[in-house]
């Protein structure tokens, strides 16, 4: 199944309205329960949220020695050499505003964004990046928070010596899940899910039955504890009752008091 950007859009604007907790039940829903969660340990850089369409790119363990040479020759051997050929890439063509990368760095230190990288990747239009890698320069990237970011390590080192480009647009591993290019991917504070894109409908069908059955409830236990109800308690869809709706009368029965 292939998406056009329309149609991309589309389930964006529908998930904007989701958690990650919600896609993760949808994703129970339609059977797949030990897939699509990222490991814990993958976590943002600060409290965000996106979703996208995945495009995914690798850097793989180089076993290419470093030579021994001056300073000033280093400087021209990891900006010819190693940036401009070990490292060559071009993500200009890779991504657009339906893009969340997925960088997959073999689960090594490194770098997959870094200050310059992350504004680079919103400038292109992409809405998120997850990495079985690191984050570089974190200071200057919380400061600017120019895209949202999950990460497993913050890290220090750059590429050279360490890392080679492995490719682009093909499967890869991140935190224990594999992500294919135009799954959809949805992050928040609780971390990354990633949804393959022939289930992505029907997992968004449960996703919003179990969101709206939530609001429901929630609404009620605000009511009950006295906290002014917000946008968390609203519905954002217009879909038949749950069959098993967490109405007043539930809630009181759980509580086991009226209200």
């Amino acid at each position: 199944m292939t998406l056009d950007i329309a149609k991309k859009k589309e389930i964006l604007a529908t998930v904007e309205n989701l958690r990650v907790t919600d896609i993760r039940d949808g994703m129970d829903w339609v059977g797949l329960h030990h897939f699509g969660t990222i490991e814990p340990e993958i976590r943002p850089l600060w409290r965000a949220k996106a979703a996208g369409f995945a495009k995914t790119a690798r850097h793989i363990p180089t076993n290419r020695q470093v030579p021994t040479m001056s300073p000033d020759d280093y400087t021209k051997w990891a900006y010819e050499y190693w940036y401009g050929q070990v490292m060559a890439n071009d993500y200009r063509d890779l991504v657009d505003d339906t893009a969340f990368l997925a960088i997959d760095t073999c689960n090594t230190p490194t770098p997959a964004v870094g200050s310059m990288d992350s504004m680079i990747f919103a400038a292109l239009g992409a809405r998120g990046v997850v990495t079985n890698g690191g984050t570089r320069d974190s200071d200057e990237t919380l400061e600017q928070k120019a895209i949202p970011i999950w990460s497993r390590w913050i890290c220090q080192p750059m590429y050279q010596g360490r890392v080679e480009w492995g490719g682009h647009s093909m499967p890869v591993e991140i935190g224990g899940q594999r992500v294919n290019p135009d799954d959809l991917i949805v992050a928040d504070g609780d971390g990354v899910i990633v949804v393959p894109q022939d289930v992505i409908e029907d997992v968004l069908k449960y996703a919003i039955q179990e969101s709206e059955n939530d609001k429901i409830a929630r609404g009620h236990l605000f009511d009950a504890l006295g906290i002014p109800r917000n946008e968390t308690t609203e519905s954002k869809f217009d879909v038949p009752p749950h069959p098993y709706e967490l109405n007043r009368e539930a809630i009181e029965l759980r509580i086991k008091r009226k209200f």
